[in-house]
């Protein structure tokens, strides 16, 4: 059984890996029958000189085939292409297995098989795509209250209601603009009645499952006086417009997703104030600095970054 030769140019740098082809071409035809070059002594015999000559910037490898030593004849020229993607283990390893085809045909004396094209490479992987977050709904909130606070400087409180709307904004869902309507009144022989609207934005934190924030509001106000004399049988009314400013601040209790209690507490400050004469008699005055108090329920939406809904 004849034997081969294998060698590498530049033989400096690719040396060691001619025993990479050395081992792919014993595989293919049997051990003992491909050899190092630099491992053959004077007293080996082959039959067949490969030289394998490395294109570093192409990324070829080019086999010549020679009669015996690197001096005889030049019978045959094997060039193989690699990608990128194959590694220098495989590239030698094709070489190593060309070489062997080479010597079986000779062997044989059929002619030799085209030279092995190196596999292809894997298909690209396509990237998962990644996960879309459902879009969560823009909290909102409309808070239904009964309300309580100052009406004359001196005598009993007003009673009434209130409204108030919240929604969130979309990039900071815990800062909230809110609008309010509300009425109150304090009946007796001069009844009062106050009919408000207010906006404004507030803050809120939410520790589940409790929520508190903080509301300031821009605040409209129109007071409607009636006086009546029961001996006269006689009345009177009047009316003022008044504006102003109002802080409130609010705690909530969460029933469940789409209910909560909530009560708060706020101090206003509206212009002018209005001093009450009724028959030149000084009953009181309408204060520029009043309190009020609220609870109430709460329907809507929670949400935002960490914060579930909750108010007044």
């Amino acid at each position: 059984m004849l034997s081969v030769a294998i060698a590498v140019e530049p033989p400096a740098e690719f040396a060691p890996a001619v025993d990479l082809a050395v081992k792919s071409c014993e595989r293919a035809i049997g051990s003992g029958r491909c050899r190092s070059a630099e491992g053959a002594t004077t007293a080996t015999v082959v039959a067949w000189y490969a030289v394998i000559v490395v294109d570093t910037e192409t990324s070829t490898l080019t086999i010549r085939f020679h009669d015996r030593k690197p001096e005889g004849i030049l019978i045959e020229t094997r060039a193989m292409a690699f990608t990128e993607r194959d590694n220098a283990e495989s590239r030698w390893a094709s070489a190593g297995a060309v070489i062997a085809a080479f010597v079986a045909a000779r062997d044989s004396g059929a002619p030799p098989p085209p030279p092995l094209s190196p596999a292809p490479p894997p298909p690209p992987v396509e990237p998962a795509p990644a996960p879309v977050e459902p879009e969560r709904p823009l909290p909102w909130n409309i808070d239904l209250a009964l309300f309580s606070g100052s009406a004359l400087d001196r005598g009993p409180l007003r009673w009434g209601a209130l409204a108030r709307g919240y929604l969130a904004l979309p990039q900071a869902p815990s800062v909230l603009g809110l609008v309010s309507l509300r009425y109150s009144e304090r009946p007796g022989d001069l009844s009062l009645a106050w009919y408000g609207a207010s906006f404004g934005l507030g803050a809120r934190a939410h520790f589940s499952p409790f929520s508190a924030e903080l509301t300031g509001e821009v605040a409209f106000e129109h007071l409607q006086l009636e006086a009546e004399d029961p001996a006269r049988s006689a009345s009177d009314s009047t009316s003022q417009n008044r504006f102003g400013g109002r802080l409130s601040v609010n705690l909530g209790l969460d029933l469940s997703s789409h209910l909560a209690l909530v009560a708060g507490a706020e101090v206003s400050a509206m212009r002018p104030s209005i001093a009450v004469l009724v028959a030149d008699d000084d009953v009181g005055s309408v204060p520029a600095v009043a309190y009020g108090f609220s609870v109430g329920v709460r329907l809507g939406v929670w949400g935002g970054a960490g914060s579930t809904t909750s108010e007044k």
